[in-house]
C-alpha cells in the first residue's frame, strides 16, 4: 500500500494538488494514508475547487486523510510528514499575475527536498508549465500562445516572476542525484475551469513534432499525477500533458 504527501497552493496550477487528494482517496486501500500540506488549508472547505467536476467537493473526513496547516516553507520542519512517504504529488506555486503572492514553487519544493529521507530514494511527481527551460517557446500551440505568453511571459516584471519561480524549482530538480529523487516534471498546457473531466490525458511525443490539445480538466491532471507517483513509468524527465489534439481549445 503507498502513502502519499501531497503539497497544494493557490491558484491554477495549485488546484490540481486538490484534485489530486480526491483521486488519491479513490484509490480505496491502494492508497494507505493521504497527508496534505498547504499554506490554505480552507480552499479544501469550498464546494467548486475552480473545476467543472460533475459532483461538488467537501473537505475530506475519511480518518486516512490528514491536513496540515503551513505557516512557512522556509521555518517549518516538514520532515516529519514526509519520513514514511511512498511517493510525493507537489502542485506550488501558479501563472497568474493577480496571485504573485502565492509564487511559491521555488521556496516549497526547495523546502521539500531539504526534508526529503536521506538514504531513500524518493518518487516526486511536480507540476510546473509548458513553455519552462528547454520548452521554451512553446510555440506549437498558437492558440494557446496568445493567453499564457501575454500572462505568464511578455507582461513585464511581475508576471516573469511565475517564470522565474517555475524554472527555479525544475533546475533544483534537475541536480539532485538519481539515487536520492526519482522525479517527473508535469507540464499542462492550459487548466480550464469550464472544462468537464473525461478520464483520459494525451501527452506530447515530441517538441515540434505533435501537439497535445491546449485546455484539459484539472482532474485529468490530476488523474495522470496520482497514477505516476502510485505507478512510475518515466522518470527524471518532464513531460507536455493537454486533451484530445483533435478538439479545439476555443
Amino acid at each position: 500500500m503507498s502513502r502519499l504527501v501531497i503539497l497544494y497552493g493557490k491558484g491554477g496550477l495549485s488546484d490540481v494538488g486538490r484534485h489530486a487528494m480526491q483521486v488519491a482517496l479513490e484509490e480505496g486501500s491502494a492508497v494507505e494514508s493521504i497527508k496534505v500540506l498547504s499554506r490554505y488549508p480552507d480552499l479544501l472547505r469550498e464546494d467548486n475547487w475552480n473545476c467543472s467536476c460533475p459532483n461538488p467537493h467537501s473537505y475530506p473526513t475519511d480518518p486516512k486523510v490528514e491536513v496540515v496547516k503551513i505557516d512557512s516553507w522556509k521555518t517549518d520542519r516538514i520532515d516529519q510528514y514526509l519520513a514514511d512517504a511512498t511517493a510525493i504529488i507537489s502542485c506550488l506555486g501558479n501563472r497568474q499575475p493577480e496571485l504573485s503572492k502565492a509564487w511559491e514553487s521555488e521556496e516549497g519544493n526547495k523546502a521539500l527536498l531539504q526534508a526529503l529521507p536521506k538514504g531513500k530514494k524518493c518518487r516526486v511527481v511536480i507540476m510546473t508549465s509548458v513553455g519552462v527551460e528547454e520548452d521554451w517557446p512553446p510555440m506549437e500551440f498558437i492558440g494557446f500562445v496568445k493567453i499564457i505568453l501575454s500572462i505568464m511571459f511578455i507582461l513585464p516584471c511581475i508576471s516573469r516572476g511565475a517564470y522565474r519561480d517555475l524554472t527555479q524549482m525544475e533546475r533544483a530538480y534537475r541536480a539532485t542525484a538519481p539515487e536520492d529523487v526519482d522525479f517527473l516534471l508535469v507540464r499542462p498546457v492550459g487548466l480550464g475551469e469550464d472544462v468537464k473531466p473525461v478520464g483520459k490525458w494525451w501527452l506530447q511525443k515530441e517538441k515540434y513534432k505533435d501537439a497535445v490539445g491546449g485546455n484539459m480538466a484539472k482532474l485529468d491532471c490530476a488523474r495522470f499525477m496520482v497514477q505516476e507517483a502510485l505507478n512510475p513509468t518515466k522518470h527524471r524527465e518532464a513531460v507536455v500533458i493537454g486533451s484530445d489534439p483533435a478538439i479545439p481549445m476555443w
